[in-house]
């Protein structure tokens, strides 16, 4: 599949919502030395990432994988569903690691705070004219990979994510077809009486925080990636223009009562409740939400094999007359600037590229832990003509979408701030809020003045 150049939104730095969870293994390497050898004379690449729904046995075969072909090193991995404090341990104790796979957007702003350090390696030289011709086309040159925006890149994206919204494509195509899917916002919500007829929502979402795609991707829809970029950037303007005071009417008439499943807000509080969510879109209860393709292996074990199949489409258009935008994220590696194997860490990302783990990321899977029951659940790496080895099947579809005609795609995020503002929440002050739309307990001239005063205060901190 040949992918259309991401359109750049470059930022000065970039948080991209990351959804996973998992559980941590380590492996304690007793027999590594201190001064990274190991008793034999080989170089100790210490690895660390983040377990989430991708599982960790992936990252110990691509481990071993760089061990075959590189027999003079030994990866030392360590995986965690709380790296942030195993981090903030190592660093405290001086024990760096080498690699580092722990993205932009996570609760504890660890990586965002590494990059306010400066304590991130420049890896530009990754990413020489070679392996940027076998990567798509721009996914190095926007604010996740180029946080400082001065084109050198510190995090390396290993895997890319259209997002849109999903739902049953069985109720939209076929012999038990029910709707037909909708173009523009005026479409979607004029499905919304056939929805109530057949006892089902509109829309329900997994949790508030799951609306920065959306909304990333609405920015674009209303103005073009440069009002994107101006909103990602915190301009005086945002909200009080035509397109931002479009995108705050259609969120607020998106998840008001009307349209919104009615124990979305419920679920959505409550502990794992956003899989509460996700199954209302599986059973029929709500028509759509919005996500990306790892809902797939979140609801694995819920999931019929008949008379339900995963169908992604992106957010309608404002107008009939607009080509449509998709909003991709990309999960990112990083070095310390304090690696003591920088060069061997180097080759490691570069690695991250190759043949070799493009076919073990594409042929990973999850495991049913009810039944044992393995089923694919591949990793898409930001390589040319990986996604065409994908299987026939909703994740490939995802992929599809984004590369063909009248989609363009979107990548960025917010900028990173010069300094932090003392008790300022941006995740609770932009999603946070929707909830309350739906409540009732903000109104949207509210949401749009608690908007209009963030960024204000956003702007003096760039």
């Amino acid at each position: 599949m040949k992918m259309k150049k991401v359109t750049a939104v470059l930022l000065a730095g970039a948080m991209i919502a990351s959804m996973m969870t998992g559980c941590g293994s380590k492996d304690s390497g007793s027999d590594k030395k201190a001064e990274g050898k190991t008793e034999d004379g080989k170089t100790v690449l210490k690895f660390e990432a983040f377990a989430g729904g991708n599982g960790t046995e992936i990252w110990e075969k691509i481990a071993e994988a760089f061990e075959k072909e590189n027999p003079d090193v030994d990866v030392e991995l360590h995986t965690s569903s709380e790296l942030d404090k195993d981090l903030q341990k190592d660093f405290q104790n001086g024990d760096i690691p080498d690699v580092v796979y722990y993205n932009l957007g996570q609760a504890s702003g660890f990586t965002e705070n590494m990059l306010k350090e400066k304590a991130i390696a420049d890896i530009s030289d990754v990413f020489d004219d070679e392996l940027k011709s076998k990567l798509v086309s721009g996914i190095t040159e926007n604010a996740a990979a180029q946080p400082y925006g001065d084109g050198k890149v510190y995090l390396a994206p290993i895997v890319y994510t259209p997002t849109g919204f999903w739902y049953n494509k069985t109720l939209f195509e076929g012999e038990t077809k029910k709707y037909d899917l909708p173009e523009t916002w005026d479409d979607f919500f004029a499905l919304n009486e056939q929805a109530k007829a057949n006892g089902a929502a509109l829309f329900t979402y997994p949790i508030a925080g799951y609306f920065d795609c959306p909304m990333f991707q609405m920015f674009a829809q209303a103005g073009g990636p440069e009002f994107m970029n101006k909103a990602l950037n915190y301009d005086k303007d945002t909200w009080t223009s035509k397109e931002g005071k479009m995108i705050i009417d259609t969120i607020a008439k998106l998840v008001s009562p009307e349209y919104t499943q009615a124990d979305t807000v419920a679920n959505a509080q409550s502990k794992d409740g956003f899989k509460i969510n996700q199954q209302n879109v599986i059973d029929g209860k709500a028509l759509f939400m919005p996500n990306g393709n790892w809902v797939i292996g979140e609801m694995v074990n819920s999931t019929p094999k008949e008379d339900f199949e995963w169908g992604m489409m992106a957010p309608p258009k404002f107008s009939a007359d607009q080509d449509r935008y998709v909003y991709t994220f990309t999960e990112q590696m990083w070095v310390p600037a304090d690696a003591e194997n920088l060069d061997v860490a180097k080759d490691f990302i570069k690695f991250m590229y190759s043949d070799t783990v493009v076919d073990l990321m594409l042929a990973n899977e999850t495991e049913n832990k009810e039944t044992g029951e393995k089923s694919p659940a591949p990793i898409v790496p930001p390589v040319v003509g990986a996604s065409d080895q994908l299987p026939e099947g909703p994740i490939k579809d995802t992929y599809t979408l984004a590369s063909s005609e009248g989609y363009e795609v979107v990548s960025g995020n917010w900028a990173t701030l010069e300094t932090a503002i003392d008790g300022f929440d941006m995740k609770a002050t932009v999603y946070g809020a929707i909830d309350d739309l739906n409540t009732g307990a903000m109104t949207v001239e509210e949401y749009q003045k608690q908007l209009v005063d963030a960024w204000a205060r956003l702007a003096e901190n760039l």
